[in-house]
């Protein structure tokens, strides 16, 4: 609302009439920008006279939102308007100016140049709080903080020593205070007038809160979108704006580093033009899509500025305004070049790994021996060969632990000779839970329909790797790098095992039938030895007697093999039956001590232990003829004579005895040490000096020492000697039902 006081020559450029004429009224605001409104002029007549000593000019009220200040000139307005509107203030009469003045949006006060409220419309009573009673007389300052009031008592001063149209505090961010005490911003034109004759001036208050919320929430968008399109420029991706017709409207610093156009040289331009953009299929099945689904993503081929080719990983979204009309289209584009060379070299390599493993498969299928890899502490199963489902006559299925596999399917492990094998002892659950490599084990697999299979087991362990591809599967397994993973070769050895049995019948057989004559030409050596010592009969001459000698230590020899040779028969065919009875270890290791060290010049044999009784559950005869082998072997491989130490010792946590045999002999090459408790091995630097021997002892003294529950093993050096280690566990309770022998 406008309200026009003064002479009716003020406004004589307007044609006022008897009725109300629209006008286009230009007029410049205080920010500099100019304004056109559609104002209404319209008659008022006095009462008194019917002139028309003013008109009313009114303005839509929702045109006032667009940078409309109402009662307030505009400080920028031209010379001649301000010069012509401070000189000739308006005079308006305060019989009835007060119906005109409640028209207004604005709060409107109108003081005397003594500060004081002399007029104020009902505007002004809801924007600030009191009644128009309270605020007539009273001082302006009221309306404003404390803090602001003794400088504006000044400005009010100085501005009715030379008053004239303006706007108040330009620049400044004016305040008002409502009677709550709540302040609140502000906007005040001011405008000298005549009241009743008397110079006042009429200030237009307007309520800005509101506007300057929004102010506060537009600059917060403005922050806003240019921290956005700053994140955006940030971005290594291409973001790039099109508008329907595929014109860029937006290039980020992305899109100019991947496509080499700078955001001047590519605004406007033709997208799939400007890149030689490659479709999927075409570009009008793109357009499609984004016209139907709003959106799309595919790979796209584009050229760079220098010709070169680039593959991006493109997503679409179509951007509609309030009717539904497409404004613009926002594309993401993702250099993907890289990722998809190495994707095809991977393809390439993948399909060679693929035949490189189906070759091996073949060359697998075809080996006679069960050929498979486990992984796991569990030995799960990565891949077999087609060997490997005759060998357990099942099927072992991919990535099932050996354990679980033999149950489900009646599958039990047993050693060469039949007897309970524990799964601990599994070369198989060796290799994977030990890392052990263990070669040439013997076991006997009972399969699912009662036939048993004789197998010799290889197991090797291999480096652990991040990534195994299996044959037979489609898909790639992962390993974690710590687990360990074992080659297994298991060999039938049915055939082997039967020649193996006629041969142990055989020697069986020879080494019986060899007992009654050895046995007769040893009594009848050791007699005729004997009765000449005594004096009985001729007397024998010198090579007669070391004839005789050498008679009786070759029938001893022979004896002694024999005897290896039957034990050998015996174990292999599980006929050897062990006597056991609690027996005090510590004096029969002395007592064999004792006596082996009689045989010998050349050698100090010493027992060492603090203890006085150790009980075993053992068969004494076969421990003693272990005892016997070892020490023996001590004093026979140490031909340079030197000490033989013999320790003995409790291992009280595993329920132990254990047992040492040290000499300074010759030692076994290390090459030979896998081999040395073989049947019939014997180690080459032994050989060499001439020892003789059958290569038995250390075999059945293994297997005997095994089948007492205990372990037999070794630490040498060539020509350093060696030291042989025996363990057998001690009986449950040193007191017991038991009659303990010594």
């Amino acid at each position: 609302m406008y309200l026009i006081t003064g002479k009716q020559e003020a406004y004589q450029n307007f044609s006022v009439k008897s009725q109300a004429e629209t006008i286009i009224s230009i007029r410049w605001s205080s920010d500099g920008s100019s304004l056109a409104k559609a104002v209404e002029i319209s008659p008022l007549y006095s009462t008194a006279s019917g002139n028309v000593p003013r008109a009313f000019a009114h303005a839509p009220q929702e045109e006032s939102h667009i940078k409309e200040r109402a009662m307030m000139s505009d400080a920028r307005a031209s010379k001649h308007t301000s010069a012509a509107a401070s000189s000739a203030p308006l005079s308006i009469s305060s019989t009835n100016v007060l119906p005109f003045l409640d028209i207004s949006p604005d709060a409107l006060v109108i003081v005397n140049p003594a500060g004081t409220i002399v007029m104020v419309n009902r505007q002004t009573e809801a924007v600030f709080g009191y009644a128009r009673t309270e605020l007539l007389e009273q001082q302006l300052e009221l309306l404003l903080p404390q803090r602001l009031r003794a400088v504006h008592i000044a400005h009010r001063e100085q501005y009715f020593s030379s008053p004239h149209t303006r706007p108040m505090g330009i620049g400044l961010k004016l305040v008002g205070r409502r009677k709550d005490g709540t302040e609140f911003p502000v906007e005040i034109s001011l405008n000298p007038l005549l009241l009743d004759g008397a110079l006042h001036v009429i200030g237009a208050i307007r309520d800005m809160t509101a506007q300057r919320i929004a102010e506060h929430e537009h600059l917060q968008q403005l922050e806003q979108i240019r921290l956005q399109a700053e994140l955006i420029n940030l971005a290594h991706d291409a973001i790039l704006v099109r508008d329907p017709v595929s014109r860029v409207t937006s290039w980020n610093r992305g899109a100019e580093e991947l496509y080499g156009w700078t955001v001047q040289e590519a605004q406007g331009r033709i997208t799939h033009s400007l890149l030689k953009t490659r479709f999927p299929s075409s570009y009008a099945d793109v357009d499609e899509h984004l016209e139907h689904e709003g959106q799309w993503e595919g790979e796209l081929t584009h050229t760079r500025r220098d010709g070169s080719s680039v593959i991006v990983e493109s997503r679409q979204m179509l951007v509609r305004d309030e009717e539904g009309q497409p404004i613009a289209i926002l594309e993401i584009n993702r250099d993907i070049t890289e990722r998809r060379h190495l994707e095809q070299a991977e393809q390439v390599v993948h399909a060679e790994t693929v035949a490189r493993l189906a070759f091996l498969q073949q060359v697998l299928d075809a080996l006679p021996s069960g050929v498979y890899l486990v992984y796991g502490p569990d030995a799960r199963l990565l891949l077999a060969n087609r060997a490997a489902a005759s060998v357990w006559g099942a099927e072992w299925q991919a990535d099932q632990p050996m354990l679980e596999f033999l149950k489900s399917n009646g599958i039990e492990i047993t050693d060469a000779q039949g007897s309970p094998f524990p799964p601990s002892k599994f070369a198989t659950l060796r290799a994977v839970q030990g890392g052990e490599t263990v070669l040439q084990q013997q076991e006997l697999i009972r399969r699912p329909g009662g036939s048993s299979l004789p197998v010799l087991v290889n197991a090797v362990v291999l480096p652990a790797q991040r990534r195994w591809s299996g044959p037979l599967q489609e898909t790639e397994q992962q390993l974690p790098a710590r687990e360990a993973v074992a080659l297994v070769m298991h060999q039938d050895v049915t055939a082997l095992k039967e020649a193996e049995y006629l041969k142990d019948e055989f020697v069986g057989i020879v080494a019986h039938e060899l007992r009654t004559p050895l046995a007769a030409l040893k009594g009848f050596a050791d007699m005729l030895l004997v009765q000449t010592a005594r004096g009985r009969g001729l007397a024998l001459a010198e090579w007669q007697q070391e004839a005789l000698e050498e008679i009786e230590l070759a029938t001893t020899r022979l004896v002694k093999l024999t005897e290896e040779l039957l034990d050998v028969t015996r174990l292999q065919a599980g006929r050897l039956h062990l006597q056991r009875t609690p027996i005090n270890v510590v004096p029969l290791v002395q007592r064999v001590a004792t006596l082996l060290e009689q045989t010998t010049t050349r050698h100090r044999l010493e027992v060492r232990t603090t203890r006085t009784e150790l009980l075993a559950d053992i068969d004494p005869g076969r421990i003693e003829q272990v005892l016997t082998n070892l020490i023996g072997n001590a004093i026979k491989y140490s031909p340079q004579g030197g000490p033989v130490t013999i320790t003995i010792w409790e291992e009280s946590a595993a329920r132990l005895v254990g047992f040492s045999i040290q000499d300074r002999g010759i030692g076994i090459p290390r090459r030979q040490h896998a081999q040395i408790f073989g049947r019939f091995m014997r180690a080459d630097n032994a050989q060499a000096w001439g020892i003789s021997g059958t290569g038995l002892g250390l075999y059945i003294c293994r297997e005997l020492v095994e089948r007492h529950g205990g372990l037999l093993w070794f630490e040498s050096e060539e020509d350093a000697g060696s030291t042989f280690f025996v363990t057998l566990p001690l009986v449950s309770a040193r007191h017991g039902d038991h009659e303990v022998s010594s």
